[in-house]
């Protein structure tokens, strides 16, 4: 029987008590006496059980705080990590932009050096025609050296244009490859022990490292180490984990 039972076993031989009164010959000192002690003992029965539903509560009490605690933690988690897309992602329009830019300026190349080959055909014409005109000479000389410079030129852009167009495609991979990483986190549940993303080469610093030693150990740009992670100074504390980009 519970503490609650008892409570109402006692009110209700109390009452029994009072009702058997009331209908027949009055109590005896005896009935009396022992009602009270029936009382007492329930009522501090009672007040036990009132004890333990305070203390109850109040370790109820207790682990709702530590809920709410760590779902606070857990909020704040996911808001960090929902920011950090944000950034990313920004940081991958403004490639892609920079991206579209250049494959824009390599078009422009290679209309400038269709116009130079028309050049160079008009070159052979009007070399044909210098062999019956001498006046010409002067002006096939200028074309001349006109069409080289321009060649010199496209050739200089051509070679400039490849390298921003392989640089920044290996940049724009590292930082999409570093997205997906984190929307791939934020769509699973929450985990402590889940396994770092195989896609991504990270390192974990150690007591001692510099991000100038950490950069020359694994080959990579100290520049692009810090647009990679996000870093506004060469600063970092032990245990940080580091992606490291394409080498």
């Amino acid at each position: 029987m519970t503490k609650h039972g008892h409570a109402v076993d006692a009110v209700f031989l109390i009452g029994l008590f009072l009702w058997a009164g009331c209908a027949g010959p009055q109590p005896s000192a005896r009935d009396l006496q022992v009602i009270e002690s029936a009382s007492k003992a329930e009522s501090m029965q009672a007040q036990r059980t009132i004890l333990d539903l305070h203390a109850e509560i109040q370790g109820l009490q207790r682990d709702l705080g530590a809920a709410r605690a760590a779902q606070a933690r857990l909020e704040g988690e996911l808001r960090e990590a929902q920011h950090r897309v944000q950034e990313a992602q920004h940081q991958v329009d403004a490639q892609r932009e920079e991206l579209t830019r250049v494959r824009e300026e390599r078009d422009r190349l290679a209309q400038t050096g269709r116009e130079v080959q028309g050049q160079l055909v008009e070159l052979g014409r009007l070399r044909q025609q210098a062999a019956d005109a001498e006046g010409n000479q002067a002006r096939l000389q200028a074309m001349e050296a006109a069409v080289e410079k321009q060649a010199r030129e496209l050739a200089e852009l051509k070679a400039s244009a490849q390298k921003s167009a392989a640089r920044l495609k290996r940049k724009l991979s590292t930082v999409e490859l570093a997205v997906s990483s984190t929307e791939g986190a934020l769509d699973r549940p929450v985990s402590t022990g889940a396994p770092p993303s195989s896609s991504l080469r990270t390192v974990i610093v150690r007591p001692g490292d510099t991000l100038w030693d950490l950069a020359r150990k694994h080959r990579v740009q100290l520049a692009e180490l810090m647009t990679v992670n996000k870093l506004a100074s060469d600063r970092i504390r032990p245990g940080q984990e580091l992606i490291l980009p394409e080498p």
